[in-house]
């Protein structure tokens, strides 16, 4: 029986959240299923209206990476949990602590994702009964029917409902691209920072958090309209436009520029960065996150024929630059700045990214281990 999927309109002027939404539909649609579309807001039972199937897979979360034959799974834990109104998968990001869970083994790529949710699907079925509060479920699979009379958004028509969640299916939500505290960043700030500019600042709140920390003035570029308007809310001043074009008006000068994880956005770094230097005092420093292109579980990917874009991360589908350890220093070198310090960032050990590094000692290849396990890295540079 085919299941019907309830998706949600969704567009964002961001490629980032674009492209998680196009990624969703697609991993839906690869089980055949048949995506009507909804307003997020409308009610459910408006929404439910053209599903002529029996039961349907109601999605809240446009971004959510749903492991494979989802729908078709959710009705087997439905149908095995007699009394249930609808059965969810376990997810790592949920205000539901019954629905939150840690996967069987980290992952870093789409490929490497998959790989986790089809082991967790072969373990004997787990499932657990609870009464859903207000939280967002992500998805959901329910009878038809039980929509029909739900006046509020298919995202709240399960509050107060009993339901199962299974332990078996694992879908991936995603934490806010622009709204994250790096708090790896603000370690590496000094504290004797007056004055730091961060280019992509988001919803500042690595700026909010350094304003905490010690008397700064922060000032943030940041492209996304909703993002900037919350940054401002919580930093010295912030400019909404292309940081390209802002960094050439800019006229005061700072002590620290921080990026992370923005330059490899960009589709002409070099004389980005050579820009930047006019708005760094002389002496100042400028501190970069950029992921490393030579990890281990992208080049074990690529020796399985994939390389898959996704919202955010290694393979993020708004990068356009991609960097080693040696190309990022040159390419500082090159905008003038003078390198202190690349600092690796904390490895995470996926069983694809051992089971490369094992193959290649068992070859005899050379490789060097530090480059292939480095997610990314930290730049510490200094204006001469």
């Amino acid at each position: 029986m085919t299941v019907a999927v309830l998706f949600p309109r969704y567009d964002h002027p961001a490629i980032e959240e674009r492209y998680a939404s196009w990624q969703a539909q697609m991993l839906l649609r690869r089980n055949g299923a048949k995506l009507h579309f909804y307003d997020p807001e409308e009610p459910a039972s408006f929404a439910v209206g053209p599903v002529e199937s029996s039961h349907v897979l109601v999605i809240t979360d446009p971004l959510l990476v749903p492991p494979a034959h989802l729908a078709e799974r959710l009705l087997e834990a439905l149908n095995a949990s007699a009394g249930a109104q609808a059965a969810l998968p376990v997810t790592n990001e949920s205000a539901n602590d019954r629905q939150r869970t840690t996967p069987l083994a980290p992952y870093m790529t789409l490929r490497e994702l998959q790989l986790v949710t089809g082991q967790m699907q072969d373990r004997p079925a787990a499932l657990q009964r609870v009464k859903w509060d207000v939280a967002d479920p992500g998805a959901y699979l329910c009878a038809s029917s039980m929509l029909d009379n739900v006046d509020d958004s298919p995202r709240r028509a399960l509050a107060g409902r009993e339901v199962v969640i299974s332990a078996n299916d694992y879908a991936h939500r995603w934490s806010s691209l622009r709204g994250q505290v790096r708090y790896d960043l603000l370690e590496l700030i000094s504290k004797d920072a007056k004055s730091v500019l961060e280019f992509g600042c988001g919803e500042a709140p690595l700026g909010e958090a350094l304003k905490k920390r010690q008397p700064v003035r922060v000032v943030g570029v940041e492209l996304d309209q909703k993002a900037a308007a919350i940054a401002r809310k919580r930093i010295d001043d912030v400019y909404c436009a292309d940081v390209r074009e802002i960094v050439n008006i800019i006229e005061e000068q700072f002590d620290w520029i921080v990026g992370g994880d923005i330059v490899e956005h960009l589709d002409e770094p070099w004389s980005f960065l050579s820009d930047l230097r006019n708005v760094c005092k002389s002496g100042g420093r400028l501190l970069l996150s950029l992921p490393n292109i030579s990890n281990a579980s992208i080049v074990n990917d690529l020796l399985q024929g994939r390389f898959d874009y996704v919202y955010m991360g290694l393979t993020c589908v708004g990068h356009l630059r991609f960097f080693t350890k040696q190309t990022i220093e040159e390419m500082l070198t090159i905008a003038g700045w003078k390198v202190d310090a690349i600092l690796p960032q904390q490895p995470m050990a996926t069983p694809p990214r051992d089971e490369l590094l094992a193959a290649l000692d068992a070859a005899g290849i050379a490789y060097k281990k530090d480059d292939l396990i480095a997610p990314g890295y930290y730049v510490i540079a200094r204006n001469p």
